[in-house]
């Protein structure tokens, strides 16, 4: 009888282990689908400063606030203004990670279009949007 609970628990083990492999894969996979690079920035009490020059490159930039627990996903619409969108679930505030079309939840599986609604729970509340304006040559994100 014992042999076969030691069976049993390693071939549960082994589906363990098995399950988390192929989750971490998948993440790894839904991050390498991103296709915005992450900008760099220093956080100035709650504003994130950023050159309207990396907006060239790409009209949707993906900013790293420096000692900042999330990213910030700007665009740049066609009337010139910006739009920027805290990348934290609204579901259990985790981070959200760009997926090229929106954004993923790699926690509870939450996704977000790029404009931050809700296209698949447990969340249910659209992405927070930032204030932002523009000085001289630079954009300013509101964090608040």
């Amino acid at each position: 009888m014992s042999s076969l609970n030691r069976r049993n628990f390693l071939k549960d083990t082994c589906k363990a282990c098995l399950v988390g492999a192929v989750s971490l894969s998948m993440v790894d996979f839904l991050e390498s689908c991103s296709t915005t690079k992450s900008y760099r920035a220093a956080m100035n009490g709650n504003q994130v400063e950023v050159p309207l020059n990396i907006f060239d490159a790409a009209p949707l930039q993906v900013v790293s606030p420096k000692n900042y627990a999330y990213e910030i996903a700007v665009r740049k619409l066609p009337d010139q203004s910006y739009e920027a969108l805290l990348l934290r679930c609204t579901h259990q505030h985790n981070p959200l990670t760009p997926t090229g079309n929106g954004y993923l939840c790699t926690v509870h599986g939450s996704q977000f279009d790029k404009e931050g609604h809700v296209k698949k729970g447990p969340a249910a509340t659209h992405l927070l949007q930032l204030k932002t304006e523009i000085r001289q040559s630079n954009l300013i994100i509101h964090v608040s």
